[in-house]
């Protein structure tokens, strides 16, 4: 043998060997169906058993049937699909075996049903009649939150002979179905359903604890303007039974096609929150797969992690921070005092598949503007909120999205001409159908219109002045002359008003009262020093453990003995000292008293720290 097939024998034997371990590796390439298409990157997948998800070779953790994940890549000569899944915060590559998945079909509407919605929404305000038997209306007064079946028609004459209907509402806003209930209808529900201008599920809004009708459409129209979800919302003039019921908000309900909007995928768990609760594990599953919530769980157990920088950290990893600080923006923005972060009520949150990560969706938008002075830097009380407003990357990440909305959403937006826009094109189609209805409505309009211009002029004056607690280490301490702050009145009323050329915060008592005027702010742990300026007339005290008479505090303090003002005092400098270990104060101006009057001397409230 010459020199040249010694060299080519043992390049094969080099090759032989290569092969041969290659096919260990990886495994000889698999008979495919040559009818079936390999699964392409980024198409969904749903295992078809409980298998193991693999790293390298190795088991990694289990996964059940129904799991569902976005292809990274389909390796054939191995027959393995390859997806990314979330690893404290990080995410890795596993794999399972291709006869494994099968290829999840999407549920979303079609252009056509999209492009249907989007001119419903657009402006027009369907006649609706809604059909119920008797029978129907029976199981409704017993059973308001099951779906009955329901004829819904057009006053064209256009017909829905199969939607399921139940009653929606809460406390303030539910209504009995032989009273002015609110509607939440389902037109696949039953066989043969047809969609709605292209809406699987819609709700029909009473308007009980807003009778302009026009609150949640404007909300919704400057969240979804900020990148925050949010359902859109139009009109429609409803009858039950030939019994005349009004105007009423038609609201997109949470849908697939509604998550489409703002997520590439929609196949995740969406969860309701319920009335007034915090996250929690018994949280009913509007959408997605019941079994495997694996990722809620983690969520709670991060909730009670007793390390607070575990906890973060954590915390980073299963909830999108930019999302949620610019949803927290738009509560304050709006005055939703009634989502997640304050009263911990009307949202739904989103457990994204692509991130692993969840998200805050804005809901039951029927009372915003209502406090057109609210701070628009409040520090969250929920559970969520509060835990990433300790750290002070966190503020300072929210001062910016908060100015981004303001400068891209809110100054050009023109909120104010765009409600009484709506409130018109209303108007002129309920006097067209119900004249009786419109005289009724049309002064409305202008209420929404005034408290709508009325915040957004707040906003602005907020955003010149910035963060209030910017100087706080400063020999100067924080002047908080122009902060917003709020009234709480028990037997009592007041106003901001002016005395003797003072502007003046203005108490007074009306029976047994307790009327204070209060800000809360996030402090960083120290001893500091609240001062204000206040004056008296015929003040009879009452001695509360909080404190007696006209004097200032913090929430959770005691004045009792100390800065307590009574009968009539003329002007009088009072300080309160006070250490915190950090976290939100709140600080109060309050009168306590059977009767009598307190004004508190704006320019001279101000906040020192001392050490």
């Amino acid at each position: 043998m010459n020199a040249n097939s010694s060299s080519i024998a043992s390049r094969f034997r080099r090759f032989a060997v290569t092969a041969a371990w290659w096919l260990l590796a990886v495994g000889a390439p698999a008979a495919t169906d040559p009818k079936t298409e390999p699964p392409a990157p980024g198409t969904l997948i749903r295992l078809l058993r409980d298998e193991p998800l693999r790293f390298y070779e190795k088991p990694h953790r289990p996964a059940k049937a129904g799991d569902t994940f976005e292809v990274l890549e389909y390796r054939a000569a191995s027959n393995r699909v390859f997806f990314e899944v979330q690893e404290g915060t990080k995410r890795i590559a596993v794999w399972v075996p291709a006869d494994a998945v099968e290829p999840l079909k999407k549920k979303t509407g079609s252009a056509a049903d999209r492009e249907q919605s989007n001119a419903l929404f657009a402006g027009r305000v369907p006649a609706l009649k809604i059909r119920l038997s008797e029978d129907a209306m029976e199981k409704l007064r017993k059973e308001p939150k099951t779906y009955v079946e329901a004829e819904l028609r057009e006053a064209d004459g256009k017909v829905w002979p199969r939607v399921g209907l139940k009653l929606k509402g809460s406390v303030g806003s539910f209504r009995a179905v032989d009273d002015r209930p609110g509607f939440s209808i389902h037109t696949g529900k039953f066989k043969g359903g047809e969609r709605f201008y292209g809406l699987q599920r819609f709700q029909l809004n009473n308007g009980a604890q807003d009778d302009t009708l026009l609150r949640e459409l404007i909300s919704g129209e400057i969240a979804r303007s900020a990148g925050v979800p949010a359902s859109r919302c139009g009109h429609a003039l409803v009858t039950l039974n030939d019994k005349p019921l009004g105007i009423y908000v038609l609201k997109e309900g949470f849908t697939e096609d509604f998550l489409g909007t703002f997520f590439k995928r929609t196949d995740g768990r969406l969860y309701d929150g319920g009335f007034c609760a915090e996250l929690r594990k018994d949280m009913e599953l509007d959408r997605g797969e019941p079994r495997n919530q694996e990722r809620l769980a983690e969520l709670l157990q991060t909730l009670e992690d007793p390390d607070a920088d575990r906890q973060f950290q954590r915390l980073r990893a299963a909830v999108d921070g930019d999302a949620y600080l610019r949803y927290l923006a738009l509560e304050n923005i709006l005055c939703h005092w009634d989502g997640y972060s304050f009263n911990r009520n009307n949202y739904r949150v989103y457990e994204n598949p692509q991130t692993g990560r969840f998200h805050f969706v804005l809901h039951g938008m029927d009372q915003t503007f209502g406090d057109p002075a609210r701070a628009l830097r409040i520090a969250p009380q929920a559970a969520v909120g509060a835990i990433l407003w300790r750290n002070p990357a966190i503020r300072t990440r929210y001062e910016e999205i908060l100015q981004d909305i303001h400068e891209k959403v809110l100054r050009p937006g023109k909120w104010p001409k765009r409600t009484e826009e709506v409130g018109n094109r209303l108007l002129a189609a309920v006097k067209a159908a119900a004249p009786d209805q419109a005289r009724d409505y049309a002064p409305k309009i202008a209420v929404a219109t005034e408290q709508v211009r009325a915040r957004m002029q707040e906003i602005d004056r907020q955003m010149r002045l910035g963060d209030p607690l910017k100087h706080l280490n400063t020999t100067a301490g924080v002047d908080l002359s122009e902060t917003p702050w709020t009234a709480h009145f028990e037997n009592a009323q007041g106003e901001e008003r002016t005395d003797r050329d003072r502007v003046c915060l203005y108490i007074q008592a009306a029976g047994e009262a307790n009327g204070s005027w209060r800000l809360p702010l996030f402090l960083p742990p120290g001893t500091y020093r609240f001062d204000a300026r206040i004056r008296t007339q015929g003040v009879v005290k009452l001695s509360p453990p909080s404190g007696e008479g006209a004097g200032i505090r913090v929430s959770g303090g005691t004045r009792l003995g100390r800065n307590a003002l009574e009968g009539d005092t003329p002007w009088k400098p009072l300080s309160y000292e006070f250490t915190t270990e950090g976290g939100e104060t709140t600080l109060v101006a309050e009168l306590r008293a059977q009767a009598g009057e307190m004004w508190v001397e704006r320019k001279t409230l101000r906040l020192m720290k001392v050490r």
